[in-house]
């Protein structure tokens, strides 16, 4: 009965593709959506450039605008809805690779934290090191340490640990966010600010590392990501 109920419910939602709109065309042609798991599912996820008439629960255009995603899950479980960019690169390249969203998010009832853009790395090439890791996670957190509501940049060290950097309260409008990498500098900017700056990320200079954009869910409950551009350079 379960299994009927999820089919009925695929085909049952009526939207839009994000692809109908000409400034989502070309990110989608070279991205894949991951959902509800990175594994691929054949009622949701999206394979690479195919998003021509591809919408459903967890990503959908809404008011004819906004490129949407959406997950929850009732338990840890890293369910997620992203695409994730086919462009490989290495953080040591001396071309710079821009990752620039105008973005809003929505909590809902998410009762810990979710990622909504990364730098991860390629575990899937061959005769090269591998480390199914992501380098950088932006990522909204319902508490920490006494801090509620804020945005944070969390950053993979060389050592395995991890580094948390505040980027400040969350608004409740769209804002933008700039994620810059250039010969083994990180920067990170908010509505223009610059959050991070050069950060040395030299140790990761060996792997080869994609964008992602969307939902990561961290902790149980739902939460909702609205894209009013995306940029991928």
């Amino acid at each position: 009965m379960k299994k009927l109920i999820l089919f009925l419910s695929v085909f049952l939602f009526a939207c839009n593709t994000p692809y109908s709109l000409n400034k989502f065309k070309s990110i989608l042609e070279i991205s894949k959506l991951q959902a509800p798991y990175s594994k691929y599912n054949p009622l949701f996820s999206i394979k690479y450039g195919k998003f021509q008439d591809a919408c459903n629960r967890f990503f959908y255009l809404q008011d004819n605008k906004y490129m949407t995603f959406f997950m929850c899950q009732e338990k840890n479980e890293h369910k997620r809805s992203e695409i994730r960019f086919k462009n490989d690169f290495k953080v040591s390249s001396k071309k710079i690779h821009i990752l620039k969203v105008k973005v809003k998010i929505f909590p809902l009832d998410q009762k810990k934290e979710f990622t909504f853009l990364q730098i991860h790395t390629d575990d899937t090439l061959k005769d090269t090191p591998i480390i199914n890791k992501p380098l950088l996670r932006i990522t909204w957190r319902k508490k920490y340490h006494n801090i509620y509501d804020h945005l944070w940049a969390i950053i993979r060290l060389g050592n395995g640990k991890y580094t948390k950097i505040n980027l400040g309260k969350r608004v409740k409008q769209f804002f933008d966010v700039t994620i810059k990498v250039k010969d083994s500098q990180l920067s990170v900017f908010i509505d223009d600010e610059k959050k991070i700056d050069n950060f040395d990320v030299s140790y990761w200079n060996k792997y080869y590392n994609y964008f992602k954009a969307g939902v990561y869910l961290q902790g149980e409950g739902c939460a909702k990501v609205l894209f009013d551009k995306a940029i991928v350079k």
